[in-house]
């Protein structure tokens, strides 16, 4: 019995979560799949009690030559593991006198060192996964770019692909790198390309936007989408007075019914009518600075990052702040990628919105905004998605 105190794993933590972490960040670490086996091994050898109670300290006892057999490995090989990992700060060799290792007084390749250690690459380990979600966003966002360009150019006439200046728009764009490079950038030099290619889709937009002749047709934004996209699913009971008809007699072909589904007069027809006015006024008004103000505070904050220094709120900066957006929010981004292929980008953006507007919906706020992107693109792909009708239930509990 011993009155020293050893260091102990974090409460909550075991040998095998230690062990699981080594595995995670190995490369991180400079560990080597051979040097990392060997580790594991040691570690295993130990009693998992010696990692939590401050009474014990885990110690590797076995030989060396007896190590090596058991790895396959020659001792000279095990020697260079051991001596590297001893080096790294992850274990302390500690052998007798004369080179042995024995139970008794601790001698062998001791653990200690390495539970200290823990909280160190618990948060290396944070770091990592926030640089993934990171260089995630940075890449979804560089697609949104080359979409928003490609958009632009395919919608552009000959005069304006032979203007110097879009040319000179072209050329830097041809030279970015390709997405399969993105994985391997640093990410300063990935978030600086990603900055670069901002910058770029704002002078595009400028471009265009001072050449009223350059597009041979309008491009996307908010209202035409909605236009083109929108499937109102709005019913009213009708109040027609119903013709009775008595069993077997013929049907009185003198009634005609028009559209939608009673006569001229009904209260459906009516309420069609004005539906139609109301949603094609609101779409009218549909611009960035209102679907700004439609969004929820933080998505306001968003696109207020995106827009930066530039003094004209544009659709782009919207889609910009939805792509980056979806991680807190918690949205998958095969669901958002599945999303912008069927809905395009500014659909995808508009039911992002409406998604982390409606969290706070006094009635029935939406809990899962992952769910919720799936659902409305399943919507959209069978006609029922009605993004106006939405929109416009938004704008009245803005009070807009």
């Amino acid at each position: 019995m011993t009155d020293r105190i050893f260091p102990t794993l974090p409460q909550g933590h075991q040998r095998f979560s230690v062990e699981q972490l080594l595995i995670e960040l190995a490369p991180a670490l400079g560990l080597r799949g051979g040097r990392l086996h060997a580790l594991l091994y040691m570690m295993k050898q130990t009693a998992p009690g010696d990692w939590t109670n401050p009474d014990r300290e885990p110690v590797f006892f076995a030989p060396q030559d007896q190590t090596a057999e058991a790895l396959n490995k020659t001792r000279r090989a095990l020697y260079d593991d051991e001596a590297a990992l001893e080096a790294a700060g992850l274990v302390e060799k500690r052998v007798k006198g004369n080179g042995s290792r024995s139970p008794f007084g601790g001698c062998g390749i001791v653990f200690s060192r390495l539970i200290e250690l823990v909280p160190d690459l618990l948060h290396l380990k944070e770091q990592m996964l926030a640089e993934r979600r990171r260089r995630k966003e940075l890449r979804n966002r560089r697609s949104t770019y080359v979409r928003h360009i490609k958009r632009h150019l395919r919608d552009a006439t000959d005069a304006a692909l032979a203007h110097p200046r879009l040319l000179s728009i072209i050329e830097t764009f041809d030279s970015w790198p390709l997405a399969a490079r993105l994985a391997n950038m640093q990410i300063e030099a990935l978030e600086r390309h990603v900055s670069e290619a901002q910058a770029l889709c704002t002078t595009l937009d400028d471009f265009f936007e001072r050449r009223p002749d350059s597009t041979a047709k309008a491009a996307e934004n908010f209202p035409c989408f909605i236009q083109e996209n929108n499937q109102d699913s709005s019913s009213v009971f009708c109040n027609a007075h119903v013709i009775e008809r008595s069993a077997g007699k013929p049907t009185h072909s003198e009634f005609v019914c028009s559209e939608p589904d009673g006569p001229e007069d009904c209260l459906e027809n009516k309420h069609e009518a004005e539906s139609a006015a109301r949603n094609t006024q609101f779409i009218n008004q549909l611009t960035p600075e209102r679907i700004f103000h439609l969004a929820s505070d933080d998505m306001q904050s968003y696109i207020l990052a995106c827009q930066d220094d530039t003094p004209t709120l544009r659709e782009i900066h919207i889609i910009d702040a939805a792509t980056r957006i979806i991680h807190p929010l918690g949205i998958n981004h095969d669901a958002w990628i599945k999303a912008v292929s069927l809905l395009g980008d500014v659909g995808a953006a508009l039911c992002v919105l409406l998604i982390d507007a409606n969290r706070n919906h006094p009635t029935t706020p939406v809990r899962n905004p992952g769910g919720a992107l799936r659902a409305m693109t399943a919507r959209h792909k069978s006609g029922k998605l009605n993004l106006v009708g939405s929109l416009i239930g938004l704008a009245r509990r803005r009070g807009q």
